[in-house]
């Protein structure tokens, strides 16, 4: 994995044909993450399939020892997106840690560009999700920008252990010509 994802986001865009339509670049960012993903889970069963407007990559990990988890998700952001149901989240709170850390039910795809529950949930680190540190500021950032109608985004939860409690996570925003792309410490 290269350390700089804006950089490798950008090399790889690069090569495709303009106009990038969504779906190309879905589907290219996707090959980039599974392909990267079976490196370190050469077992992986990995789907792809459509909820609500945002297309998920998914391990069954049915040949693995480990979690079933999301790997990687992307959407274009919809007009209008309807508000959160804060109250269903609160019915299903997430369990800290282990060690004790303070999680959220962290949205892959933001609520604002269509991501709704199911795979699309993940355990995120509070400061994070809430924009409480520099790098959760960041993220927020980057989250406003994608709640634009018509950005892509895609966001990728990538994995040290077997577990479905992402280690790091990757966002991509893209407007146009204009690309956005930065990795998260996730625990």
């Amino acid at each position: 994995m290269e350390d700089d994802p804006v950089e490798r986001y950008t090399r790889l865009l690069r090569t495709l044909p303009k106009p990038r339509e969504p779906p190309m670049v879905g589907a290219t960012l996707f090959e980039l993450a599974a392909q990267e993903y079976r490196l370190s889970r050469p077992g992986a069963s990995l789907v792809e399939f459509d909820q609500a407007g945002a297309t998920y990559l998914f391990d069954l990990a049915s040949e693995e020892d480990q979690e079933e988890r999301t790997v990687a998700a992307w959407a274009v952001s919809p007009a209008g997106a309807r508000a959160r149901d804060t109250a269903y989240q609160r019915m299903y709170p997430m369990p800290p840690t282990p060690d004790e850390a303070p999680v959220d039910r962290g949205h892959l795809v933001p609520h604002r560009s269509g991501g709704l529950f199911g795979p699309n949930i993940f355990r995120q680190d509070r400061a994070l999700n809430r924009g409480w540190s520099p790098e959760g500021r960041a993220y927020r950032t980057l989250e406003r920008l994608a709640a634009v109608p018509g950005a892509f985004f895609f966001g990728r939860l990538l994995y040290d252990d077997e577990t479905s409690y992402p280690t790091h996570i990757e966002l991509v925003v893209l407007r146009g010509d204009d690309l956005r792309a930065a990795r998260f410490r996730n625990r």
